[in-house]
């Protein structure tokens, strides 16, 4: 069984600024503990959820803008216990770990080498940790070192699309996936280059096909124009189970795909 907590579920600029929603990433439970793209207030949000960072094993970063990096290094000193001990994977894009286009890196020389092990990841390339086997994929966004995540978990493939246009290569890379977490900024009618609107959302199910699709990183506008308005527009569009992610909402993976809200 495997299980997923959303530390935020806010995306974009306006939302991370104004903190319309959370925006501390995603934690995914199986045989290790992975925080992926912690922004801003990732720490608080594992407070408030009881989640110990130093329970952390890896770190994944998809890019390098603020809303997924913000809280990158100290996400590091929280998973090597305040520096006192060298342990855990801190892995991501080249511009998030070694800074390129202009971008720098979102861990520091010092932050790699507390971590047992540090990368930077291309399209196509794996990393494995105690069973757990992770695919760096595709995506096409405004730093061109973006990647997504696919996760060979014990209870089927859990991908992680990040922040992207659609496009049929990305799409492809996700194929088979029983949940599909998708990163929707922008609502119907509303379409941004770089990243995926609510249509775009749709067609990505429909193509894909998973159990479940869910929908985070929800840019302001979408939050003002209606969640359930766009969560309804994906399920009735693609026929999959479509879930509109909450802040420290849980998902848990097993025979069935069950969802715990906060509180």
């Amino acid at each position: 069984m495997a299980s997923i907590t959303f530390l935020g579920t806010g995306g974009g600029r306006f939302a991370t600024v104004y903190q319309v929603r959370r925006t501390g990433g995603i934690y995914l439970k199986d045989r290790i503990n992975v925080h992926i793209d912690p922004g801003p207030g990732a720490m608080l949000a594992l407070r408030d959820t009881g989640i110990d960072p130093a329970a952390t094993d890896m770190i994944l970063i998809s890019h390098a803008h603020l809303d997924h990096i913000a809280d990158a290094a100290v996400a590091v000193e929280g998973m090597t216990s305040c520096s006192l001990k060298k342990r855990g994977t801190v892995a991501g894009s080249v511009g998030s770990i070694l800074g390129q286009d202009g971008f720098l890196p979102a861990i520091t020389p010092y932050h790699r080498n507390i971590a047992w092990n540090a990368q930077a990841l291309r399209p196509g390339d794996a990393l494995a940790r105690e069973g757990l086997r992770v695919l760096a994929t595709p995506t096409k966004h405004s730093d061109p070192t973006g990647i997504g995540f696919r996760f060979e978990t014990s209870a089927g493939i859990i991908s992680y699309v990040s922040d992207s246009e659609f496009d049929d290569t990305v799409v492809r890379a996700h194929k088979g996936a029983r949940v599909l977490i998708l990163c929707v900024t922008r609502p119907l009618r509303s379409r941004v280059k770089f990243h995926l609107s609510t249509e775009d959302a749709a067609e990505f199910a429909s193509q894909v096909r998973p159990e479940a699709v869910v929908l985070t990183h929800l840019g302001s506008k979408l939050i003002h124009d209606g969640v359930e308005k766009q969560r309804r527009y994906v399920e009735d569009g693609s026929g999959v189970r479509t879930i509109a992610a909450e802040d420290l909402m849980r998902l848990t993976i097993g025979k069935r795909i069950a969802v715990k809200l906060p509180g």
